[in-house]
């Protein structure tokens, strides 16, 4: 037997009523006021550019229970697509081994303070409703044969996660040596 591991990069974004169901707090609402949040930071200090949320939060410039609300929705939705992707994909792999999950909404957005649309694309990257994962996969074969592999999971990984969250995106799908 051949165990051949495979590194699988996925995005997703859970929807607001499959987080209503849970969280008291409303994603976008958070997402709402670390916008308004930030947009004020970056006009009062001068910044040519939207940086991360910690940027602002290490100098203590953000309300903590901001923060703390954004990191509490994060965490849990980073909690319920972890399980998802465990329960969706375990069948079909030996082993499933999650290298990481990020709430995307603690990176820094691609949006420049003179966009036209930057009050929604900083609401929508500022809503700690999406996480991108990194998951090594393992699978065991008869053969040594590693050539489709990649693509195979790529297949599996969207035929078994659509339907489960509001948006799937495979960013990578590749053969670890």
């Amino acid at each position: 037997m051949f165990i051949t591991q495979i590194h699988i990069s996925l995005q997703v974004k859970l929807s607001s009523q499959a987080l209503a169901k849970h969280l008291p707090a409303s994603a976008e609402v958070v997402g709402e006021a670390l916008t308004e949040a930030m947009l004020a930071l970056v006009k009062s200090q001068n910044v040519g550019y939207f940086p991360a949320i910690d940027f602002f939060q290490q100098q203590g410039l953000l309300d903590d229970d901001l923060i703390d609300a954004a990191e509490t929705i994060g965490w849990f939705v980073a909690k319920l697509a972890r399980e998802e992707v465990q329960i969706k994909l375990r069948p079909f792999f030996s082993k499933i081994e999650f290298q990481s999950v990020k709430c995307t909404a603690f990176g820094m957005p691609s949006v420049r303070p003179n966009q036209l649309d930057a009050w929604p694309a900083l609401v929508e990257h500022y809503t700690p409703n999406e996480v991108k994962i990194d998951v090594l996969a393992s699978v065991l074969k008869k053969n040594n044969q590693q050539q489709g592999m990649a693509n195979w999971a790529k297949q599996l990984c969207r035929r078994n996660l659509d339907g489960s969250f509001e948006q799937l995106e495979i960013t990578a799908s590749s053969i670890v040596e």
